[in-house]
């Protein structure tokens, strides 16, 4: 066994995960004798390692379990097994594996469960709380459920001596990546002003070993401010991201630098950043910015165009432009075709999403409301206030409906 093992260490230093395979795998044909006696966990924990890098995750997987029902105490394993679960799952959101449905909900119930147990039997570790964070953050899109995970991986480490810190010095990389993550899952949930403390302590934390990129690190940094309305901070926030950046493409950096020059009344400034991505390189995204730049300056016209350009390429959220569409329209008191706009954004919504866009049922009311349709218009509006009854502008709506119909 230990001759096996080592050849196998030997193999993994080289990546040569294939060979690992050819010679361990499958475990009960090639080292029957150690399965009979019971000497086989290590070995298969080893093999499934070499195949969690091949990208076969079920067969890792089922290794794994193998060992966990033996050996339900041994931390490793359960970590493997969660880790291969995980992995299995970013590589399903990245259209690499084929997951879905009722076995993408068994694979994050797995992740979870032995995530868990791997939590419970290591409570000071960081490493499985980051990535059971990630997993409610990235594949799951809780992120308001991430925040205790992160919390608790950096609370962790912030706790361990000097010398553990020393000893344990593989996991500082994912007590940086908890900083980041926390910052991100914070603002995502309405709290910039901690979010900002996280991700400047994570550009400290990060200072001399980079696990992270600068221009991530100083575009979060960016974005947290600009939640906050500290517009110059913002800006030289982003422009150092710029500046650090070594030819990537960065075109996030420039679409919110954009917007930072639209909330500092400087339209122009805006224009010329977003001008700096070449416009067959613009991502709808990035479009709706330069719409609302052109807006900004006046052009509606050209808004229009940048707008109709990005319809029949989204497929995912086509409604953002549409209901752009809708605004400019409104602005020019065209207020049928708003309207109409916006009732493409919410068939759109329906059939893609399968859910209801407030925005949406907002503009057609307000439109069916402008062209004195008061009923459509009711009926639009209280359908919105079934679903949103806080939603901006709308009880001022409501109450002109109820003085049209009194007058």
């Amino acid at each position: 066994l230990h001759r096996v093992l080592s050849e196998i260490e030997e193999l993994a230093r080289e990546d040569r995960w294939d060979d690992i395979l050819a010679l361990a795998c499958p475990v009960e044909q090639k080292f029957p004798e150690l399965c009979d006696n019971g000497l086989d966990l290590e070995l298969r924990a080893k093999v499934s390692f070499a195949l969690g890098q091949k990208s076969r995750f079920d067969d890792a997987i089922a290794q794994l379990k193998i060992c966990v029902e033996k050996d339900p105490s041994n931390f490793h394993y359960h970590s493997a097994l969660a880790y291969n679960a995980y992995n299995s799952l970013y590589a399903a959101m990245n259209k690499e594996i084929f997951l879905r449905g009722k076995l993408k909900a068994e694979r994050i119930e797995l992740a979870h469960r032995h995530l868990r147990m791997a939590q419970e039997l290591r409570p000071q570790g960081i490493t499985n709380f980051y990535r059971e964070g990630m997993l409610y953050k990235k594949i799951e899109g809780k992120s308001d459920r991430s925040i205790p995970l992160f919390q608790k991986a950096v609370d962790n480490w912030e706790g361990l001596s000097p010398e553990e810190k020393k000893a344990r010095h593989q996991e500082h990389k994912n007590y940086v990546k908890a900083l980041y993550q926390l910052a991100s899952a914070l603002l995502d949930n309405g709290l910039a002003r901690k979010a900002l403390a996280y991700i400047e302590k994570c550009i400290e934390a990060d200072r001399e070993s980079n696990h992270l990129s600068m221009v991530y690190k100083y575009f979060a940094l960016g974005k947290v401010h600009f939640e906050l309305n500290e517009f110059r901070e913002a800006k030289d926030a982003l422009v150092f991201a710029l500046e650090v950046n070594d030819n990537k493409p960065v075109d996030f950096v420039y679409e919110l630098l954009a917007r930072v020059w639209l909330a500092l009344n400087n339209p122009q400034k805006a224009l010329e950043t977003i001008l700096t991505v070449p416009e067959k390189k613009r991502r709808p995204y990035y479009r709706w910015t330069e719409a609302d730049v052109y807006c900004a300056m006046g052009d509606f016209n050209r808004a229009r165009v940048v707008l109709s350009s990005t319809l029949d390429r989204d497929r995912r959220s086509k409604h953002r432009a549409l209901i752009k569409l809708a605004k400019i329209e409104y602005l020019l008191s065209n207020f049928k075709k708003a309207e109409e706009y916006a009732k493409q954004a919410s068939e759109f919504f329906h059939e893609r999403w399968g859910g209801i866009l407030n925005d949406a049922l907002f503009w057609q009311a307000l439109c069916a409301y402008r062209t004195g349709d008061c009923n459509r218009s009711k009926k639009l509006a209280l359908e919105l206030k079934a679903h949103n009854p806080r939603y901006p502008k709308l009880q001022t709506l409501l109450t002109k409906l109820r003085q049209s119909e009194s007058s």
